[in-house]
């Protein structure tokens, strides 16, 4: 009888188990993959009527205006060749178990634009996270890696947010401002 029990113990214990590894894994999140380097990569070349000149000028004010501290954000300005390279941040937030969002880390990327007649061009990508620094966030789509929590899916939808939010108000800062006339 000691054994029928024994044996019925463990047989439980081994579906128990089995049940907690089978848990659902939620959908990934649609982030734009390049093929060429296998990183997340926001590019777009966006037509805009103007020259290199106009649209480089109108990029560099539309970057004054989004970031706090463009000293820090700009890494490399060329006024000639009409290319600004960047790098900035985004915060990510995970949910505490009251369903509180709490600051959990930062996220760096690099972001270039180019100006050409009458279109430009942006680069967002190298997305790294500040606690591990090399390890580029690519690795939370890795299901079977050591640590994966779903969690991770919600961090790589905040920083789509985030970099959708960025390219719609590039997007609008390169519109030409209309100019007003005071005819009195």
């Amino acid at each position: 009888m000691k054994r029928i029990i024994v044996v019925l113990v463990a047989i439980f214990a081994c579906l128990a188990t089995f049940a907690q590894k089978t848990t659902e894994i939620p959908e990934a999140p649609y982030l734009p993959i390049d093929e060429r380097t296998n990183l997340i990569t926001y590019q777009d070349v966006v037509k805009q009527e103007g020259t290199p000149k106009v649209l480089y000028d109108r990029a560099m004010e539309w970057v004054k205006q989004y970031y706090k501290n463009t000293a820090e954000v700009i890494k490399s300005a060329d006024p000639e060749k009409c290319v600004l390279n960047m790098r900035s941040s985004v915060r990510i937030f995970y949910k505490d178990k009251d369903g509180t969002m709490r600051f959990k880390n930062i996220v760096y990327y690099n972001f270039k634009l180019e100006c050409r007649d009458n279109r430009y061009r942006y680069t967002i990508t190298d997305f790294k996270e500040k606690a591990t620094g090399s390890a580029p966030i690519e690795v939370w789509f890795n299901t079977s890696a050591s640590g994966w929590t779903p969690s991770m899916y919600g961090y790589l939808s905040q920083i789509d947010e985030e970099m959708q939010k960025l390219i719609e108000s590039l997007e609008e800062g390169m519109q030409p401002k209309e100019e007003f006339v005071d005819e009195w």
